[in-house]
């Protein structure tokens, strides 16, 4: 038993270590992380989260990408949103986004919610993969 709640503990620190720390401002969050494969972790940094309402009171989130390495890089990223009982809004552009990053530069991304009832944004950064796979 023991060992089965060692294992819970360090699959939960390899969860926490994927995901940025977050950012409130009132009643909106917004939080970024890396999916699929682990090496774009050593490539790509999120930094510097925003989030705020825009001029028309949809929020807005955006997060830094930046890239470590000399060489250029193509990540994706998708944004999903989520209501304040964290209910998934639907949202045609859910799909993933190409980005393309130049060595040792910063690239900002930006995701506008579909709704007024979202409040809560969760962007994942992979890197890139070509059509059909």
């Amino acid at each position: 038993m023991k060992a089965l709640h060692t294992l819970s503990c360090f699959a939960l620190v390899g969860l926490v270590a994927c995901s940025s720390p977050g950012v409130e401002n009132g009643d909106l969050s917004g939080i970024s992380r890396y999916v699929g494969d682990n090496d774009i972790e050593d490539v790509i940094v999120l930094n510097n989260e925003r989030i705020a309402y825009t001029r028309n009171e949809l929020a807005i989130f955006q997060v830094d990408l930046v890239n470590q390495d000399d060489e250029d890089i193509r990540v994706e990223y998708r944004a999903r949103w989520y209501d304040p009982n964290g209910i998934l809004q639907n949202d045609a552009a859910r799909s993933w986004r190409p980005v393309f990053i130049p060595g040792g530069s910063n690239t900002p991304v930006t995701s506008t919610a579909p709704n007024m009832d979202a409040v809560r944004c969760e962007i994942e950064v992979r890197l890139h993969q070509p059509a059909g796979y």
